[in-house]
């Protein structure tokens, strides 16, 4: 495997998601590669950290401040690249760990996309094409995808503007990735098929409408995903909500 290849299994190899001659030749490649294998450890350490936050009772109001003030809430001397990936981990944190009351727990579409959303952020993750022109990103997906991915036009009205993409896996399912800047500040939009949708059975049960995308705030990042005629979409950003419903609605077929 090459070290591009490795670093897009890092999270379903420390989540156990994989099958095993995928699992060993990962673990060879680590064993040779100091480069990924420093990623795979920040990513375990990262896991390891969240794990530990919300060890003590997370599900009371006190132990949720807690945990969200200590990730989300950096010292003022730190760099802006660095408030936007600690709150990026804020978010992290509050979807591995669980909602508050009457939340549904571990959403795991959500989760997912926030761990890939915060490996971006984190210098972890590079696009496989980089380019502003729709046409562009949709060529790159065309045949390497079992779906169509179509991208909205005219976003600059919007103050949106398209970054790139890349082909990632959200629990071994291949989904498109879209990268967008809402006034420089990053936004990461999946869309995920039918077919790939039926493995995240939390989400099937909590996603919203185009015309009701079922939205969370926490803390500056904002989560929203919908289901699609034919699958998903989720955008992650520390931008207004009303800002990712907009994107998320104008990914609509109708609205494309």
């Amino acid at each position: 495997m090459r070290c591009d290849e490795i670093r897009r299994w890092i999270s379903p190899y420390l989540d156990s998601e994989l099958d095993p001659r995928t699992n060993f030749e990962i673990a060879q490649h680590l064993e040779s590669c100091a480069a990924c294998r420093q990623a795979f450890e920040a990513e375990r350490r990262l896991e390891t950290s969240l794990a530990a936050s919300l060890a003590p009772d997370p599900t009371t109001q006190a132990a949720w401040d807690r945990a969200v003030r200590r990730t989300v809430a950096p010292p003022v001397w730190r760099s802006p690249r660095w408030q936007a990936a600690a709150a990026a981990l804020g978010l992290l944190l509050a979807l591995a760990g669980g909602w508050r009351a009457g939340v549904v727990a571990r959403q795991d579409l959500i989760r997912s996309a926030a761990q890939n959303h915060q490996q971006y952020l984190a210098n972890r993750m590079a696009l496989d094409v980089q380019s502003s022109s729709p046409e562009i990103v949709e060529a790159f997906f065309h045949e390497k995808l079992p779906f169509r991915v179509q991208c909205p036009r005219d976003l600059t009205s919007q103050g949106i503007r398209l970054i790139g993409a890349r082909l990632c896996h959200l629990k071994r399912v291949p989904v498109a990735y879209l990268l967008y800047h809402v006034e420089n500040r990053p936004v990461s939009v999946f869309l995920v098929d039918e077919e790939g949708l039926v493995q995240f059975q939390q989400a099937v049960r909590t996603l919203g409408t185009p015309s009701a995308p079922g939205g969370y705030q926490l803390g500056r990042a904002a989560v929203v995903t919908a289901r699609l005629a034919q699958g998903a979409i989720c955008a992650v950003g520390e931008v207004p909500q009303a800002t990712l419903e907009w994107l998320v609605v104008a990914h609509t077929p109708e609205a494309v």
